[in-house]
C-alpha cells in the first residue's frame, strides 16, 4: 500500500524539470510501443518535456496536482477546467481529467485510488458535475481502472502521437 505520509500539492514553476523527466519517463513505459520512434519523441516533446511541462503549470486554466510520498513522486494529473467537453460528455458542467500517470515503481499500490479521489474531490470544489477523458482503446489496464472509478465509456476521441492518430475512447464520470 501507498504510505500513509503521501500527500498531495500543486505543481509550481521549479518542478518544470522533475515534472517532465517523470513524464518522459511515465508515457514512455505506457506508451513507448505506441507508434513509431520519430512519433514518441515528438510527443515527449510537445507534451511531456520539461518545456511542456513549465508551459502547462503557468497556465491558469490547468491544476496540475502532484502525489509524493516522502521525497519519491508518486504520480501526476491534471484537470483543465476552462476546456469545452466534446459531445457525450455528460453532466455540465464537466471538467477534463487531461492527465492520470501513476509512477510505474507505484503501480498496484493503492496509488492510483487515492489520487482519483483526491482529483474528484477537487473537481468537484470546481464546480463539475462530471469528469471526463481521452483513453487510448489499446490500454485495456487503464480502461478497467477507470471503470472502477465509475467513468463509462461515452463515445471516440482521436489522440496525435507525432503525425499518427490514435483511437482513443471519451469516458466520462458522473461526479453527483
Amino acid at each position: 500500500m501507498i504510505e500513509p505520509s503521501a500527500h498531495f500539492r500543486l505543481a509550481d514553476p521549479a518542478d518544470s524539470a522533475k515534472l517532465g523527466e517523470f513524464m518522459a519517463r511515465n508515457f514512455l513505459a505506457a506508451y513507448g510501443h505506441c507508434s513509431s520512434a520519430e512519433n514518441v519523441k515528438a510527443a515527449v516533446a510537445e507534451h511531456y518535456g520539461e518545456s511542456a511541462q513549465l508551459k502547462q503549470i503557468l497556465d491558469p486554466d490547468r491544476l496540475n496536482l502532484l502525489m509524493l510520498s516522502g521525497d519519491d513522486w508518486v504520480g501526476h494529473a491534471q484537470l483543465t477546467p476552462g476546456t469545452t467537453a466534446p459531445a457525450g460528455a455528460a453532466s455540465a458542467p464537466a471538467i477534463e481529467l487531461s492527465r492520470f500517470y501513476i509512477d510505474t515503481r507505484f503501480h498496484g499500490k493503492g496509488a492510483a485510488q487515492a489520487m482519483m479521489a483526491e482529483l474528484k474531490h477537487r473537481a468537484r470544489a470546481l464546480g463539475a458535475a462530471s469528469l471526463w477523458l481521452s483513453v487510448w482503446q489499446e490500454s485495456p489496464q487503464a480502461i478497467r481502472f477507470y471503470g472502477k472509478e465509475g467513468f463509462r465509456i461515452a463515445g471516440r476521441l482521436i489522440f496525435m502521437v507525432g503525425d499518427d492518430p490514435k483511437d482513443d475512447w471519451l469516458m466520462v464520470c458522473d461526479l453527483a
